[in-house]
């Protein structure tokens, strides 16, 4: 905790250095977290924490940035003192990215590093720990609100874990919110004229290639499964940046199959059939997606039929390459690396 301190005051006399320089930002925040497993749920606890962040907005008459009103992009630190603590408490940094959504909302995207003070604790199962190395990724998705030009408040949802790369992990999530004072104003959005869109097709069609490996989740089984996945999209734009769709996935996940052999239990259609709804914004040649849907058919040990997907991609001409975490309702099962072509359907 002592550690965590001394970093944020540290960041702190950094910051009202530099602050008539660059837009630096700090916050107070509050959070509720709880274990990502629903049979542990009474290692939920809440959450105090200091947050210190750099901000840059970019500026510019090139199309996507007015179109997205001159986004912003940052890097913050974050810690977060629990008390009924089941790891530790939590330091944090990660890249940040924030757009305007109106004259006062913006939402931003964060991802990054968390480490924990005890990543070692057990819990009274040794064999359910919830964050067993010293370093896990940080997933941060939430929404600004201004007050006034220095002062905001944010509401976020965030994820902490491994990705079961030592087990078992099960990860940690938290609801949080926040009081944020900007030492710079932030600037004013304006409704005013932004040049006009190039030409593109709001109708589009794709496939899309993915494919990695799994560790399961069931502590009797030991080393990696294959899993891979063919995709159909469907996606509508709005404007160049932003899209919504739809997508039909054929995906398998070996640890389950395997898992499924292993208690004697054999069936003929070992692929999942899913539906998931998706909104994809781009910045530039690189764009962000994320979406949810049912799980329509899958095997018989699998009792969570709904899945989750967010992944990032870099786009050249009709075809993209990117990474992506799937997970069921929440616990990240697998990464997955990814090939994909899209098809424009016209106006």
């Amino acid at each position: 905790m002592k550690k965590g301190c001394v970093i944020l005051l540290f960041l702190s006399l950094v910051g009202v250095v530099w602050s008539q320089r660059e837009g630096w930002e700090f916050s107070l925040t509050g959070s509720y977290m709880t274990p990502n497993n629903f049979n542990m749920i009474e290692y939920s606890a809440g959450t105090v924490g200091l947050e210190a962040g750099w901000w840059y907005r970019a500026e510019g008459e090139k199309w996507w940035i007015q179109r997205r009103r001159n986004p912003s992009f940052g890097v913050r630190g974050s810690f977060a003192y629990i008390p009924q603590s089941i790891a530790g408490h939590r330091l944090g940094i990660e890249g940040v990215v924030s757009a305007p959504l109106g004259s006062r909302f913006e939402y931003y995207l964060g991802v990054g590093l968390s480490g924990y003070t005890r990543s070692q604790y057990f819990t009274h199962d040794e064999e359910n720990i919830f964050i067993t190395t010293l370093v896990s990724c940080l997933i941060d998705v939430g929404i600004n609100y201004r007050l006034t030009d220095h002062v905001s408040l944010s509401a976020a949802l965030l994820h902490s874990s491994n990705g079961m790369l030592q087990r078992p992990n099960k990860g940690l999530n938290y609801i949080q919110g926040g009081l944020r004072y900007s030492l710079k104003p932030t600037p004013r959005v304006e409704n005013g004229e932004v040049p006009p869109p190039p030409d593109f097709s709001r109708h589009e069609l794709g496939f899309t290639l993915q494919g990695g490996a799994v560790v399961s989740r069931d502590l009797n089984q030991e080393g990696y499964f294959p899993c891979y996945d063919i995709s159909l999209n469907y996606q509508y734009y709005f404007d160049p940046v932003l899209a919504v769709g739809g997508t039909l996935d054929l995906w398998y996940n070996g640890s389950h199959y395997g898992l499924s052999r292993m208690y004697g239990e054999y069936y003929t259609f070992p692929c999942y059939v899913s539906t998931l709804g998706f909104v994809e914004g781009f910045w530039g040649p690189v764009s962000v997606k994320a979406g949810i849907g049912p799980v329509l058919v899958a095997p018989p040990r699998v009792n969570i039929r709904f899945y989750e997907r967010v992944g990032a991609y870099y786009n050249f001409g009709h075809h993209y390459l990117g990474v992506s975490l799937n997970a069921h309702a929440g616990m990240i099962e697998f990464i997955e690396w990814s090939y994909g072509y899209r098809i424009p359907l016209g106006k």
